[in-house]
């Protein structure tokens, strides 16, 4: 059993590797024919390519239960919490092994990461803990280690308008419809809002070449705790009702908006069934 990454390395990743002191996963291109644990996700419109024609034995999760399918029943751990890494330090425990230091900064890392260091609404007592628990095994604080990946998860480097688009990019099938939910989680929205324009055609680009209904982008203002979303596609007045706001020339503010799984999809899901 080895780990594997299904695309390439973001900011934050390659920071949290290079800090901890880690090897790189190696990248799978195609799963077909391979043995497959799904960790953190379990919609075929997520996982990597090929996956429909391989043997998932094992889904460790903690979003909504999606489209996967299996010929055996397998092991499948959903639980309401923040971040995946906080089932996954439980599964440490179950299974009687310690956690070293190492290890236990890259949970913190997915911890702190997922719940954008405790804040997101996602976030439970239990994640907390678990955080608490892991910063003292790596001997970081978490508000000092949290804010350095702010730092790194708010970089967007050369990226063109496309690759901001598509860099946290989820699909969805509500219903019939195809739904593509895109987050830039920054500290600096204005480097995305700056050109919008540019954004939006690259958006309606990606509608018209995927076949998108709805497709959403929200930029995410991690030191004011709210979004901007953006919306191409045929069906804005769904969203519209959906998010309960308005929107102007294709843009809204959501207020108090941080989370994607728990803000933004089930209220689109609803809207569209």
């Amino acid at each position: 059993m080895v780990p594997v990454r299904a695309g390439d390395l973001n900011p934050e990743t390659q920071y949290v590797l290079n800090y901890w002191d880690c090897e790189t996963p190696a990248l799978l291109e195609d799963a077909t024919g391979e043995q497959l644990i799904l960790v953190d996700h379990n919609e075929y419109s997520q996982t990597v390519s090929g996956a429909r024609d391989a043997d998932i034995i094992e889904i460790v999760d903690h979003h909504r239960i999606g489209d996967v399918t299996t010929s055996e029943p397998i092991f499948f751990r959903n639980e309401p919490v923040g971040s995946t890494a906080t089932i996954l330090t439980d599964l440490y425990d179950e299974a009687d092994e310690l956690i070293d230091s190492e290890t236990a900064g890259l949970l913190l890392s997915g911890l702190l990461s997922d719940t954008v260091v405790l804040r997101s609404p996602t976030t439970t007592e239990t994640d907390r803990t678990v955080a608490e628990r892991l910063a003292a095994t790596a001997n970081v604080d978490i508000e000092t280690y949290g804010k350095e990946l702010l730092q790194q998860k708010s970089k967007l480097g050369k990226k063109n308008p496309r690759e901001i688009v598509l860099g946290d990019f989820k699909e969805f099938e509500f219903e019939s419809h195809h739904v593509g939910i895109g987050q830039v989680e920054t500290v600096t929205p204005e480097t995305v809002l700056d050109q919008r324009e540019a954004v939006l055609a690259a958006m309606d680009n990606i509608v018209d070449q995927r076949g998108f209904d709805v497709l959403l982008l929200l930029v995410t203002n991690l030191l004011e705790g709210d979004s901007t979303a953006i919306v191409a596609g045929e069906y804005t007045a769904t969203v519209a009702e959906a998010l309960d706001t308005p929107f102007t020339d294709r843009t809204a503010f959501l207020p108090g908006f941080m989370s994607r799984k728990k803000q933004v999809v089930p209220p689109l899901e609803d809207a569209f069934k």
